[in-house]
């Protein structure tokens, strides 16, 4: 029996095992693939289907037209192995201005790219690049190119076209500085990378900080099998070290003698999680690089599976609760790579009509029946659910809860109409959101040198975390310090209560419009005053601010079409819940969540804790009448009596 008789006959059992029908409400969307024939088929994963899958492509089902889950395997993205060889017979000539160097190849291999191993720590040089197949004829390879070092990149390695090349001879320009020594080269050959393709990407936002470029690069999709990016910028000279998630790299443009060297190009070779991502460029001393763009390539990542039946197949994706699965068939990826296949042209990406939402509801277990005691809570608001039936919620916590309720929201509750908890857990990631900021010159008649302003929060004691600041001067150099006025309760004077400070410096040539100012502690009041000395220069000018606040949230399950739901916040004597659901918060997290609406805010009265029955009896005090009364008489009987003088 051939190879390929045998893998087919191992699919089919596959198939077998896998051949029951299998209910997919709880997947919100799927994919039509159009089977023509049996055998082996090949679909190509697109970018919409990444995005609609919830876990990182952990929740994709294959279903046949019967309705029987089927299995696949999803071939990852590898990039083959290279292959490396160390020159042989490596020699150096000094002829005048060139410095030239020959070596060799086992000429076995198709090679297409040599790294030289250069001693010198900073150079930059003129290279000829010369080849052959039979060390006779030889041919160009690389003209005029530019190798060179600085401190913290290099560009030491010169590509050519492959082939089997058995003899290399190399020239460099030595008229503008010394000859460099080198110890040998190292050749290489093969495929760099699996299949890629260009993907459109966006910069959806820009900050200068701190010495550095923050971009935010919109990709369109989660769950993107990234290649490589690309930096598109008009410079004619920079070097900047480039920090993408945990990986650090350098880009570089230098000029030469009219030629220039560049390396701008990041290989990125993963799979991101979000539709975002996050790219910081270190500038040092320097103004922010100018950009055009950002260029981006994906990998193909081919999803394969033995078709027993023509028809209509469907790809589920979209549920949040849904393991990765184990099947057999993906032990086999490495033979599938290479296996004759009929490539499907999948249909768009589609809700799934079959959905209900109750479905994809995490196992949470019973909710109990335990009853809150509402007693010393200030505030409460109305939940109304923005949908019906079971699900998942979420509540955001507007200005009046982070404001009242308890700094670590351990007072907050989510109870239904009769008084019975609603389990919930909060939602902190360290996300922000902004809000305009209100502002207006306020002087101070007795220094004009400074510039003075008062902010309004819009409720006093708003716990925001920062002020972002917006100005139309373009060169100057500032400490700005944000305070607020209080009584001082010994002396009755009014003092300043330190916020937060920043230093602030734009030119020209490097331009920093905007600047965060981090609050150091929250506000106590409403009236917030900013300051900063200008000197003799002349006055900074604002034009717009914004508050910057923490966004936090809060997820619970509940029916949206049963009793009233309510938010109590406000009481400072109780300790934060503890929830079982905490366990499967990562369920919770994952799942759909529908919107909610707070209702007006109704003012609680705190009711004190009852007294004893007996504090205010008229027996109590009749009796302490007497116990009192008895007292003075035996003290009365003690004393001396004192006589009258005759």
């Amino acid at each position: 029996m051939t190879f390929w008789s045998k893998m087919k006959s191992s699919l089919f059992l596959l198939l077998a095992a896998t051949s029951a029908l299998a209910d997919h409400a709880a997947w919100k969307h799927l994919q039509k693939l159009p089977v023509t024939q049996t055998g082996l088929q090949r679909v190509e994963l697109d970018p919409a289907l990444l995005d609609a899958s919830a876990t990182a492509l952990g929740d994709l089902r294959l279903v046949n037209p019967a309705g029987e889950e089927r299995p696949f395997a999803i071939l990852r993205p590898q990039r083959p192995p290279q292959h490396v060889e160390q020159a042989a017979n490596f020699t150096q000539r000094l002829e005048g201005t060139v410095s030239r160097f020959e070596f060799q190849s086992a000429g076995r291999e198709a090679l297409n790219q040599v790294e030289f191993g250069v001693v010198e720590a900073d150079f930059i040089k003129q290279a000829t690049l010369e080849g052959s197949v039979d060390g006779a004829t030889w041919q160009m390879l690389a003209e005029n190119a530019l190798i060179c070092r600085r401190s913290g990149f290099e560009k030491v390695t010169l590509r050519f076209a492959e082939s089997k090349w058995t003899h290399f001879r190399l020239a460099l320009d030595d008229s503008r500085s010394r000859p460099m020594v080198m110890q040998g080269a190292t050749l290489r050959g093969g495929r760099d990378a699996a299949l890629e393709l260009q993907h459109t990407a966006s910069i959806l936002g820009r900050e200068e900080k701190n010495g550095a470029t923050r971009l935010r690069i919109g990709l369109g999709a989660a769950n993107l099998p990234l290649a490589t990016l690309r930096l598109k910028s008009p410079e004619g000279v920079f070097e900047r070290q480039i920090r993408i998630g945990s990986t650090s790299t350098w880009f570089f443009r230098l000029q030469h003698e009219g030629r220039s060297v560049e390396d701008l190009e990041h290989m990125l070779d993963q799979s991101h999680p979000t539709r975002e991502l996050g790219l910081i460029i270190e500038n040092g001393d320097n103004p922010p690089l100018k950009i055009d763009g950002i260029e981006i390539t994906r990998h193909v990542l081919p999803l394969v599976f033995q078709a027993d039946v023509a028809g209509e197949w469907q790809l589920f994706a979209g549920n949040p609760q849904a393991s990765a699965p184990s099947y057999d068939l993906a032990k086999m990826s490495n033979q599938l790579r290479s296996a004759l296949s009929t490539l499907v042209k999948a249909a768009a990406v589609e809700p799934n009509p079959a959905f209900r939402a109750e479905a994809a509801l995490p196992a949470t277990g019973e909710a109990g029946d335990v009853r809150l005691d509402t007693r010393g809570w200030q505030w409460r608001r109305a939940i109304t659910p923005s949908e019906k039936g079971p699900r998942i919620f979420r509540v955001v916590l507007d200005d009046h809860i982070q404001t009242h309720a308890s700094a670590n929201g351990s007072d907050l509750r989510v109870i239904s109409g009769d008084g019975v908890l609603v389990r919930h857990l909060m939602q902190d990631k360290g996300q922000k959101a902004t809000a305009k900021a209100e502002f207006e010159p306020y002087p101070d008649e007795k220094r004009l040198q400074t510039s003075r302003w008062r902010f309004n929060l819009p409720l006093a004691g708003l716990p925001v975390t920062a002020l972002h600041l917006e100005t139309s001067s373009t060169l100057f150099e500032r400490q700005l310090r944000l305070f607020e006025m209080e009584e001082d309760r010994r002396t009755g004077r009014m003092v300043e209560r330190q916020l937060g400070y920043v230093f602030w410096k734009s030119t020209p040539d490097a331009p920093v419009k905007r600047m965060r100012l981090e609050i150091s502690q929250r506000p106590r009041g409403n009236a917030i005053m900013l300051e900063t000395n200008n000197g003799d220069n002349p006055a900074l000018q604002l034009r717009a601010a914004f508050w910057e606040k923490k966004a936090v949230s809060l997820l619970f399950e509940a029916d949206g079409s049963a009793q009233p739901l309510y938010l109590l916040y406000g009481n400072p004597n109780v300790a934060a819940p503890q929830y079982d659901i905490q366990l499967v918060r990562e369920r919770f997290e994952k799942a759909a969540h529908a919107g909610t609406l707070l209702r007006d805010v109704e003012a609680l009265t705190p009711q004190k804790a009852s007294a004893s029955t007996m504090s205010g009896s008229p027996w109590l005090w009749a009796a302490l009448v007497l116990v009192v009364g008895g007292l003075l008489w035996v003290v009365a009987r003690l004393l001396p009596k004192v006589e009258s003088a005759s």
